[in-house]
């Protein structure tokens, strides 16, 4: 019999990539729980073998009781952007109890660095969607393995998103110009989606490598000039890169929270607005380069675990054919899935020069 795999949190970048990616076993039956089962990205993953979209709300306790029913493992990813932290909190430690309560084998969560708690709660490095993760992980360390397995997996920017955003303009000189709100010597802990899905059905399918586990996955702290140096061996069009400064960066960003309006947790005020996410957010990049600072990651493991990963963000521009043209945004909305104010900034300073 297939092992079932349910995945909550809707059908949105990351899920997306992990239903295909569990997909690929063929003793995996993977079940997907989107509010809206006609969606494009729905329809396309429900057309897929092995993989089931139910509709339903993965923040409603009736809901969730009645997609456990036969449900061997679980991968949770909550979205922050949508609910804010408190309802992150609790509905990923609600999601454990009732997977525990339902005969679940396996809890994988999809998580992300407790940045702030490193720092002391200090409220510059900050990050609510972030912070939401990581204390839920905080709840799963404290909780018994025996029943069931709890692991996991942290993620971080992903260049999908991110160098879709911030992507080059190409000056009156021919060099294409890539400006992003980090400084030369800060570096981003890039993380591509398919080695992400990869590692997570690797996960699935070795569950005792993993018992009360955190596995940290990415490409590598990644600067501009790095990524401009990349562009230029992929493209053969000359490259450089220009620091944005965060402050004027943070003034372009309208005053509105980053969710969908009539979201779960929408109007509370833990849901904070794009500045309120991501100035802590670029602020720890600020601070990252060579893989240090608050936000690091055990690269030597993941080559242990997955020798043929992604390694540098080269390799990711090739496998995704990234180029002169616009780069589509793997995230469809908020700051990264609709990138207008950082797009005007660019165009404003192009003008001025």
């Amino acid at each position: 019999m297939a092992k079932v795999i349910l995945i909550l949190g809707g059908a949105g970048a990351q899920n997306s990539a992990v239903a295909r990616e569990l997909a690929k076993n063929e003793s995996f039956s993977v079940k997907i729980l989107s509010r809206n089962a006609k969606s494009e990205e729905s329809v396309s993953l429900a057309a897929t073998p092995r993989i089931t979209v139910v509709e339903g709300d993965c923040y409603d306790e009736d809901t969730l009781v009645s997609a456990f029913e036969g449900v061997d493992a679980v991968f949770v990813n909550t979205n922050g952007f949508a609910v804010g932290e408190k309802a992150e909190i609790f509905w990923g430690i609600r999601m454990y109890e009732i997977a525990y309560w339902s005969g679940v084998k396996h809890f994988i969560y999809s998580s992300l660095p407790f940045v702030s708690k490193k720092s002391g709660f200090n409220p510059k490095y900050r990050v609510p969607f972030a912070d939401g993760k990581a204390k839920v992980v905080d709840f799963l360390k404290a909780q018994p393995t025996d029943k069931m397995i709890w692991s996991a997996i942290e993620s971080g920017p992903y260049p999908e998103s991110h160098l879709a955003t911030w992507s080059p303009s190409k000056g009156d000189d021919g060099v294409y110009v890539f400006r992003m709100p980090i400084e030369a010597d800060g570096a981003m802990a890039m993380v591509g989606l398919t080695d992400f899905a990869w590692f997570t059905r690797y996960m699935f399918e070795h569950p005792k490598e993993f018992v009360a586990d955190l596995l940290s996955v990415g490409i590598d702290h990644v600067d501009g000039n790095t990524i401009a140096a990349a562009f230029t061996a992929v493209t053969g069009e000359p490259a450089r890169f220009e620091p944005l400064p965060l402050s004027e960066v943070a003034k372009t960003w309208p005053d509105t929270k980053i969710g969908l309006a009539g979201s779960p947790g929408y109007e509370d005020p833990t849901l904070k607005t794009m500045a309120g996410m991501f100035v802590p957010w670029f602020t720890i990049w600020q601070e990252s380069g060579g893989n240090k600072g608050l936000w690091t990651k055990d690269y030597a493991r993941l080559d242990r675990i997955h020798p043929n990963r992604i390694k540098t963000i080269e390799q990711w521009m090739r496998s995704v054919g990234y180029s002169t043209e616009k780069y589509p945004s793997a995230l469809k909305t908020g700051i990264f899935g609709e990138p207008t104010a950082e797009v005007k900034l660019v165009h404003d300073d192009e003008k001025k020069n």
